[in-house]
């Protein structure tokens, strides 16, 4: 079993390389409210089901863990539906981190995740608005990615939350 496991990991491995130099229509080749970017999403299933944990789940602070628990309501499900599109797993953060207590019982957060693929063009996109207090954007990758992204040619896709309920049975941060 795992002899075909390894061979599948070599097959597509082979396989995004070919795709990535070539530009091979079988990529997906989003224009995402005019984000231009190539994106393997079976890479990037790959390389996310590789990882056991995201950055909210090794950290203990309080802003993780409230994090953790907030997160299933501070997504949009368009946000959701672009994680799946691109092959991340939306419980596997690279980075989330708290900003501030906006009003008691809501906190801003950002964040961000990678994805195998490149982009078509500059640099930062412009936000998109998921909602009226939730945006992501995309830019070339500069910031830690998940270990099984290192080495990888990735694009970051970083969001902001600005209302995360807080979900802890203890005093919120500020």
């Amino acid at each position: 079993m795992w002899r075909r496991i390894s061979a599948l990991v070599r097959n597509l491995s082979r396989r995004r390389r070919q795709l990535v130099a070539n530009c091979s229509p079988e990529l997906i080749v989003p224009d995402f409210d005019k984000w231009k970017y190539r994106a393997d999403r079976d890479a990037t299933v790959l390389a996310y089901g590789r990882t056991e944990r995201g950055g909210a789940d090794r950290c203990d602070c309080a802003g993780c863990r409230n994090f953790r628990a907030a997160r299933a309501h501070c997504f949009p499900p368009e946000f959701i539906a672009l994680l799946g599109q691109l092959g991340i797993d939306p419980n596997k953060d690279a980075e989330v981190y708290h900003n501030a207590r906006i009003a008691p019982g809501l906190h801003d957060y950002g964040g961000w995740y990678h994805f195998i693929g490149a982009l078509d063009g500059g640099g930062d996109s412009s936000p998109v608005n998921f909602g009226p207090s939730f945006h992501a954007w995309i830019c070339p990758a500069t910031a830690p990615r998940l270990s099984s992204l290192v080495g990888e040619q990735v694009v970051q896709l970083e969001f902001h939350a600005e209302a995360v309920p807080w979900r802890l049975d203890e005093p919120e941060m500020n």
